[in-house]
């Protein structure tokens, strides 16, 4: 049974791992979720107030909200060059910046004329020239969203700066690490064709994905801290690129392929821009009706930029990781021509 998108299903471990997620950002430390890291930090910076883009994953924002953070928000999404407009915002004391790097699509962007510090979400392409050369102060990451793990966030500072580890994992993260865990399990024999009922993963996942908004900060779980130090994170990366190069002449009337700014990036997925909303829609329920589910990233509230919401209403994301083969990718494509 071939599917595409969603959830990561559970993948067997190789051999020999050359390059660890630990092999590629060596002074790391690691927390259940990417928004824990932020939060930790902030809070030990004795932060007052974190400007972020306003083209954002919003239920994240809510939980830094509801955690203390002072969110102030700048302009920001996918198409726009941000880099003169951080320079000019209003900033005071105790101010904090974040940037982000869109679908893996950004090059280097320097920090040099930033009077705050500045904390950079690679998220999305945690090995790419931006991410391995940063000048930031620290730089954050999801790792469950381009690894197969069940939960996992990243700190570093490309700086060398130190903050005061006291975490350790609790007893509510191991519970819901481990659901999901055998949730992807599950999963797994789902796509095997051992099982024909997939309700009950996908409903683990969903009220995991709730409970870790207002779980307190966690360090990693430790199965999935035992499984990145076995899993080779830079051959997973290379897989992908590889993956999304099949679509790279992906051609449309009605929609265009977001590509890197440059060489060095690793794409997140395949990110397609489509001329209105009503195209969008109708192409996703087609796709999913080829049982290939994307993403939309992300929902924003009502009242924000026009041009943002704009941006987040036609975009669409579908997964094209090294999880899928190059003849899966030849499958896709097919699928996608076809829609």
């Amino acid at each position: 049974m071939k599917e595409f998108g969603s959830d990561f299903h559970f993948i067997e471990l190789g051999d020999n791992a050359k390059e660890t997620i630990g092999h590629i950002h060596t002074e790391a430390s690691y927390y259940a979720s990417g928004r824990h890291a932020l939060i930790d930090l902030y809070k030990k910076m004795r932060w007052k107030r974190l400007w972020v883009p306003v083209y954002f994953c919003y239920e994240v924002l809510g939980s830094l909200e509801r955690a203390g953070v002072n969110v102030a928000f700048y302009e920001d999404y996918p198409l726009f060059n941000e880099c003169e407009t951080v320079k000019k915002l209003p900033f005071e004391k105790g101010d904090a910046l974040f940037r982000v790097n869109y679908f893996g699509l950004r090059t280097k962007r320097s920090n040099n004329a930033i009077p705050v510090p500045v904390v950079e979400d690679h998220t999305h392409d945690l090995i790419g020239e931006w991410a391995i050369n940063s000048d930031a102060d620290w730089c954050i990451a999801s790792l469950r969203k381009t690894l197969p793990l069940a939960e996992g966030g990243m700190l570093w500072s490309p700086k060398g700066y130190k903050i005061e580890k006291t975490l350790n994992t609790t007893a509510c993260n191991e519970r819901l690490a481990s659901i999901r865990w055998n949730a992807m399990r599950q999963k797994t024999l789902y796509l095997d064709g051992k099982t024909a009922d997939k309700t009950e993963y996908r409903t683990a996942m969903i009220s995991t994905e709730e409970e870790f908004d207002s779980i307190e900060v966690s360090a990693l779980d430790l199965e999935t801290s035992d499984y990145i130090k076995r899993f080779d994170t830079q051959q997973w990366f290379e897989r992908k690129l590889d993956n999304w190069t099949i679509f790279k002449d992906l051609r449309a009337d009605f929609f265009t392929v977001l590509e890197p700014e440059g060489s060095g990036c690793y794409p997140f997925s395949l990110t397609l821009l489509f001329k209105d909303e009503a195209r969008r829609n109708t192409f996703r329920k087609a796709l999913i009706g080829h049982d290939v589910y994307p993403a939309i990233l992300w929902r924003i509230p009502a009242g924000k930029q026009t041009v943002v919401t704009d941006f987040a209403d036609r975009m669409l994301s579908i997964h094209c990781d090294a999880r899928y083969s190059e003849e899966d990718m030849i499958q896709l494509r097919s699928i996608i021509l076809e829609c």
